[in-house]
């Protein structure tokens, strides 16, 4: 949805990790996600975050996914 993240050059982009910038809590703290866009990512939410606790409905949407039972 999002393809904002910045390439991995050596191995390092600024990010925590792969994928980071594809994640809520980045699209939240940097502003690149419309509350629209943010209400889409969490609708019929499957999974858990448990580093922030945030929920999505794909597990590649947030850093430490768990299912949500």
């Amino acid at each position: 949805m999002f393809s904002k993240e910045p390439l991995y050059v050596g191995g390092y982009s600024g990010l925590p990790h792969i994928g980071h910038g594809q994640h809520i809590c980045h699209l939240v703290e940097y502003g690149e996600a419309t509350l629209d866009d943010i209400k889409t990512l969490v609708r019929n939410a499957r999974w858990i975050c448990r580093k922030c606790g945030r929920v999505a409905a794909n597990a590649q949407n947030i850093c430490e996914p768990e299912k949500l039972d």
